[in-house]
């Protein structure tokens, strides 16, 4: 249902979520992978977005504000904050509309 551009981009974002050694998901996690995702770069530059200092200011964010797991705990699983559910939620209801 969903384009495989937007599933590498949803992938991206959870291996970075595991590597940072976070137990969710965020809409940050979401949006700093997509800033690496052609048709989403596209579309923040056409909107005079600023992608590099959207990264930075997303890093600073995500370092300052989502605990990591120590690091003897195993990551088995990333789990999706009630936001990234719902944006994936409305992007497939978009795709079938």
């Amino acid at each position: 249902m969903l384009s495989t551009e937007l599933k590498q981009t949803i992938n991206a974002a959870i291996t970075d979520t595991q590597r940072r050694r976070h137990e969710y998901i965020t809409l940050e996690h979401l949006l700093l992978a997509l800033l690496d995702d052609p048709s989403a770069r596209k579309v923040i530059l056409a909107c005079q977005g600023d992608v590099e200092k959207l990264r930075v200011e997303l890093e600073a964010f995500i370092d300052a504000n989502i605990e990591r797991l120590p690091e003897a705990a195993e990551i088995t699983a990333v789990h999706q904050t009630i936001g990234v559910g719902r944006v994936l939620q409305r992007a497939i209801l978009h795709v079938q509309g």
